[in-house]
């Protein structure tokens, strides 16, 4: 009989905790320690790097909470395609909800809905954007840090504002100023693999003062105890074949494997899931993936990038930049616009490049979305 949504464990989403977070006592046994430091007035800041789907948002909101249990005062904010001095607003009014200061007559505040984004759309009076972010930092340092508590302001995907480098160089110039006051406050922000190599002249002191945090793929094992340890608190079970499938084929990115397993979960009859019930499962989650996150990147893909990444895409394993280059000539594409091309799509986490000497080799090791990319780039 199939499962109920409301006894399946596995729901995905962007900053759902898993039923079993696993895999990352390194990370935030890390994290941790640079809070520890802090607090004891060394601040350090920390840019926590990853593809997509590799869970990223759920690690910030499980710090948060170890943070906030700890007694620390925690802001989180996401950051969408804004301008600098956009976000700064947005980050202003973030500060403010923490502090649960009454707005009235110096604040007017219109929330909108664009698509489920909230967009927060800010009227002050004339004042800079990073001095009013200062101004506000600094209250709630005053307010909420002291007595061996830390002050930190998480921002997630901040490589979505336009001008990340300026952005993050105003949040360092912001922090470097409170230090003169002995505080105990960080910044922890979370982007893609490429953030500093996109700010340039602006990655050496950024790179200083915000410390890297790769989140990688989940291993075999802590992959198969994220689906296994939650089953065992339900009456369901997967075949020893449909757990080592959804591990492979979730290439250890922590939300593929929540959405495959939420499926198989649903699909199961009379309290067990085969390889049978998983196959359809499998379809479902893969139209959910695709409907959801690979759609949109292929649409903002140009024409050029799509057959360039139809090229990389028709091997599993790294293949030479001038191996890419010669196949995309025979479509029509110049080997310096696909040179280009590999590198947009590398910077945006399409495809995988590994260190070659210059040139460098190239592949999308992402399983459902090559799976995704064959479908779009396949001959009639």
């Amino acid at each position: 009989m199939s499962q109920t949504r409301s006894t399946n464990p596995f729901r995905p989403g962007s900053g759902i905790l898993p039923p079993l977070l696993a895999g990352r006592e390194q990370e935030t046994a890390t994290f941790q320690g640079r809070i520890e430091r802090t607090r004891q007035g060394q601040p350090e800041h920390t840019a926590l790097l990853g593809d997509w789907a590799i869970g990223k948002t759920t690690l910030l909101m499980h710090w948060r909470r170890l943070l906030r249990h700890a007694g620390d005062a925690v802001v989180l904010t996401m950051a969408y395609p804004l301008t600098s001095d956009q976000f700064l607003s947005s980050l202003v009014v973030a500060i403010e909800a923490e502090l649960a200061t009454d707005w009235s007559g110096r604040l007017d505040l219109e929330v909108g809905l664009d698509l489920g984004v909230a967009d927060a759309r800010l009227r002050r009076p004339a004042r800079s954007r990073d001095q009013e972010l200062r101004a506000t930092m600094r209250r709630l340092v005053d307010q909420r840090g002291g007595h061996d508590r830390a002050v930190v302001v998480f921002v997630d995907d901040i490589d979505l504002v336009s001008g990340p480098g300026d952005v993050l160089l105003q949040l360092r110039a912001s922090a470097l100023e409170l230090y003169a006051g002995d505080v105990a406050f960080a910044f922890v922000v979370a982007a893609s693999p490429s953030l500093f190599a996109e700010v340039r002249s602006a990655h050496e002191p950024l790179v200083r003062f915000f410390q890297r945090l790769t989140l990688g793929p989940l291993d075999v094992q802590a992959a198969d105890r994220a689906i296994t340890e939650p089953l065992a608190e339900t009456p369901i079970r997967f075949d020893a074949e449909v757990v080592g499938q959804i591990v492979e084929l979730s290439g250890g990115r922590p939300y593929y494997l929540q959405k495959l397993a939420y499926h198989a979960f649903d699909a199961a009859e009379s309290g067990r899931v085969s390889p049978a019930e998983f196959a359809v499962a499998f379809e479902r989650a893969f139209a959910s993936v695709s409907q959801e996150i690979f759609a949109g990147r292929w649409a903002a893909m140009s024409a050029i990038e799509r057959q360039v990444v139809g090229v990389t895409a028709r091997s599993t394993e790294p293949r030479p930049s001038g191996e890419i280059e010669a196949e995309a000539a025979l479509r029509g594409v110049q080997p310096p616009t696909t040179r280009q091309a590999l590198r947009r799509l590398a910077a945006h986490g399409h495809v995988d490049r590994v260190a070659d000497g210059m040139r460098g080799r190239y592949a999308v090791t992402d399983r459902l979305f090559r799976r995704y990319l064959e479908l779009q780039t396949c001959e009639p």
